[in-house]
C-alpha cells in the first residue's frame, strides 16, 4: 500500500519532497518545542491536518523524514480520527507511515543526486531515519 501511495503522490505533485508536497496538499505545518519526543505529530482543526514538528529537528536532516512520516499519516490514514485506538492498530499505522516516509526519501534521494542510494544509511544521513523518530 504505501509503495503504490508513494509512486501516486510523487506522480501527481512532480516531487518527492515532503515539504512541497505539504505545500501543494495545503498541510500546515509548524515547529514548536516538544521536548525531545515526540519529534512530530498530526492533529486536525475540524477535518484540516496540521503537523507539528518539533523544534530540535528545524535545521536536522530528520525533518524530512518525521514531515514525510506524518504525511503518511495524512495521506493514507485520512478517514481515520484515532488510528491511535489499540496496541495493534497503532503499530500497523506507524509501519505504514514509517514506509510511506522511507519510500519517500529514497525517491527524494533520486530526485536530488540523480542516482539511488547506495545503502540505507545514505538515506539516514540525508533525511534521518525511523530509529530517531522514535529515540
Amino acid at each position: 500500500m504505501a509503495k503504490i501511495t508513494v509512486k501516486t503522490v510523487v506522480s501527481r505533485y512532480g516531487t518527492a519532497d515532503p515539504f512541497t508536497i505539504a505545500d501543494k496538499l495545503n498541510v500546515e505545518y509548524f515547529y514548536m518545542p516538544l521536548g525531545k519526543h515526540p519529534l512530530g505529530d498530526t492533529s486536525y482543526d475540524h477535518h484540516d491536518p496540521i503537523v507539528i514538528l518539533n523544534e530540535s529537528i528545524r535545521e536536522s536532516p530528520q525533518r524530512y523524514y518525521t514531515l514525510a512520516h506524518e504525511l503518511g499519516h495524512v495521506i493514507m490514514h485520512a478517514d481515520l480520527t484515532g488510528y491511535h485506538s489499540g496496541i495493534w492498530t497503532y503499530g500497523k499505522y506507524e509501519q505504514q507511515a514509517n514506509q510511506f516516509a522511507t519510500g519517500l526519501m529514497g525517491l527524494l534521494f533520486v530526485e536530488e543526486n540523480g542516482y539511488e542510494p547506495d545503502n540505507y544509511y545514505n538515506l539516514v544521513n540525508c533525511y534521518g531515519s525511523p530509529v530517531d523518530f522514535f529515540g
